[in-house]
C-alpha cells in the first residue's frame, strides 16, 4: 500500500512539475538602468580605510556591474538607495570572551522605478544585508578582516538586488 502510494505521488509530481515557472519576458520593455548615486547617512560606512575610497561609489560600481548583466546605462528604469545604517557586532566569542565571529549589517531604503511606464516597481524602506565572518583561525571558514567582510557584503547585496530587481526569480 505505501509503496503504491509512493509511486502514485511520484508520478503526480512528474506529471505536474515542479511549479518552477520562468519570468525571462518580466520587465520586457526595459532596455536600460540608470544607478544614481549611492546615498550614505552612516558615518561609519564613509570611506574604504586601505584605499581611501569613498563606499558610496564602490557600492554603486558594484551594483552597476551586477545590473550591467540585463540593461545598458539609460533611462529606461532608475534605481536609488539610501543606505541607512551600518552595524558591526560581535556574534560569538571564545572562552576569554573575545570576539571571534561578527555580523556585518546594512540597513537600505531602496526605490525601482520604471521610467517608461512611470510607476514604482519595487520600493522597500529597511531593507537589510547581512553578512557574518570569522575573525581568527579554526572554525572552518579562513579569518576575514573587516574590510575583506565589507567587500563581500556590497558583492552580495549587489547580487541580490539584481536577483531581486532585474530578474525577479
Amino acid at each position: 500500500m505505501k509503496l503504491s502510494l509512493f509511486a502514485f505521488l511520484c508520478f503526480l509530481y512528474c506529471i505536474s512539475g515542479c511549479g518552477y515557472v520562468s519570468t525571462t519576458d518580466y520587465l520586457k520593455h526595459i532596455e536600460s538602468i540608470t544607478i544614481s548615486p549611492v546615498v550614505i547617512e552612516d558615518p561609519d560606512f564613509t570611506y574604504q580605510r586601505n584605499s581611501g575610497r569613498l563606499y558610496d561609489e564602490i557600492v554603486r560600481e558594484s551594483i552597476t556591474e551586477s545590473f550591467e548583466k540585463k540593461w545598458q546605462d539609460g533611462n529606461d528604469s532608475q534605481l536609488d538607495i539610501v543606505i541607512v545604517d551600518y552595524d558591526l557586532l560581535p556574534i560569538n566569542y571564545n572562552a576569554n570572551n573575545q570576539p571571534i565571529q561578527l555580523r556585518m549589517k546594512l540597513t537600505i531604503d531602496y526605490a525601482f522605478t520604471d521610467r517608461v511606464r512611470n510607476k514604482v516597481i519595487d520600493r522597500q524602506d529597511n531593507y537589510i544585508q547581512i553578512y557574518e565572518f570569522y575573525i581568527v583561525q579554526g572554525r572552518g571558514e579562513p579569518p576575514e578582516t573587516i574590510e575583506e567582510a565589507r567587500e563581500k557584503l556590497i558583492q552580495e547585496l549587489s547580487d541580490d538586488f539584481y536577483s531581486m530587481l532585474a530578474e525577479q526569480w
